[in-house]
């Protein structure tokens, strides 16, 4: 399975070494700190969506970021459902109920991840009834590296800019 994942120019060569990540160390949207996971995209558009959430504008995102691309073995994912979904799923602060969902499906050993609702695109989108509206959403995977294995993990290549220079025109 291809995935794709904005990562620091500056740690592309360490990717492996996630007990250094604000996503372990901290938590994050879909996480608990400790809970080794690698937040990423099933698609380059969706993580450089995703990385221009946390910047200042596009810009900065280029001098900072390359596009990694990642080669994982198979994968059992979870698809969180829009029921599951807390209603504060989409908003800015890192819920706990949210962590407490991610964790549950992270830390099961049927499973090495989750497919879940990008935060950065309309949420009414991501709750749609019609699941062929809601997939466009659903392209954020996130995997338990613990469960996966970091040494089953390939970095396929790294990419910059992430975006075209034709936006700046």
């Amino acid at each position: 399975m291809i995935l794709f994942k904005a990562i620091q120019k500056a740690h592309v060569s360490t990717w492996k070494n996630y007990q250094k990540t604000s996503s372990y160390r901290d938590g994050a949207r879909w996480n608990s700190a400790g809970v080794p996971v690698m937040y990423t995209s099933s698609n380059a558009q969706n993580a450089m969506l995703e990385i221009a959430n946390y910047m200042p504008n596009p810009k900065t995102v280029n001098a900072v970021y390359d596009i990694a691309v990642f080669e994982f073995p198979e994968l059992r994912l979870h698809s969180i459902e829009p029921n599951e979904l807390p209603l504060e799923w989409h908003e800015t602060r890192h819920a706990d109920g949210l962590k407490s969902l991610g964790d549950k499906y992270l830390t099961e050993p049927q499973y090495d991840g989750i497919v879940v609702p990008s935060a950065t695109i309309n949420r009414d989108i991501a709750t749609h009834p019609i699941n062929a509206l809601r997939q466009s959403v659903y392209a954020n995977v996130l995997v338990n590296l613990l469960t996966v294995g970091v040494s089953r993990i390939k970095l396929i290549d790294s990419f910059s800019p992430i975006y075209s220079a034709n936006m700046f025109k």
